[in-house]
């Protein structure tokens, strides 16, 4: 079958992402949160009290993709399938509905688990930088762009500012 499906002869082809691969991904929500090397504040040392907002990071970042996928997924579904005018039942029928019910199942624990770890993030009485990186990286994904767009800007620019003055502090001098 390869790497990707084809959709019933019109060459149409949607990226595959197997049931399994959609349930592994979600378990492995309730782990450590992995050190992700594209992060400038996980790049640095994680001291333990950035470790809770990372956790909360990386549970935001599992239900950013998974609602990626979703989107991706629906947006094939409504080209090559003419989704919104098909019945329930016919909606059904077809293969992908199932993985489109995968992801909003995994959505929905993700959504809990992250909620969860949000009311046990501390709001005060960071005793590291890192930390206070860690916390304005949460705050600014809280934080809608399209609704405070300057809060959001300014959110944004401080952990900007401070994961910079961190990676500069750890530099070796030459």
């Amino acid at each position: 079958m390869g790497s990707r499906r084809q959709a019933e002869g019109e060459g149409a082809r949607l990226p595959a992402l197997s049931r399994r691969a959609v349930i592994a991904g979600t378990s492995a929500a309730v782990l450590p949160a992995p050190k992700l090397a594209a992060s400038p504040v996980a790049a640095a040392t994680i001291s333990e009290g950035a470790k809770p907002y990372r956790r909360w990071l990386y549970v935001n970042a599992k239900i950013e993709r998974l609602q990626t996928r979703w989107a991706k997924l629906e947006t094939w579904l409504v080209r090559e399938h003419s989704w919104f005018q098909l019945s329930l039942a016919e909606q059904q029928a077809l293969p992908w509905a199932r993985e489109l019910r995968d992801i909003d199942g995994c959505l929905d624990v993700l959504f809990e688990q992250r909620e969860a770890l949000l009311e046990t993030l501390p709001t005060h009485g960071s005793t590291t930088l890192e930390a206070v990186a860690a916390k304005l990286e949460v705050i600014e994904r809280l934080v809608e762009r399209d609704d405070h767009p300057e809060a959001h800007a300014m959110i944004a620019g401080a952990r900007q500012d401070l994961v910079a003055w961190l990676h500069r502090r750890r530099q070796p001098t030459a």
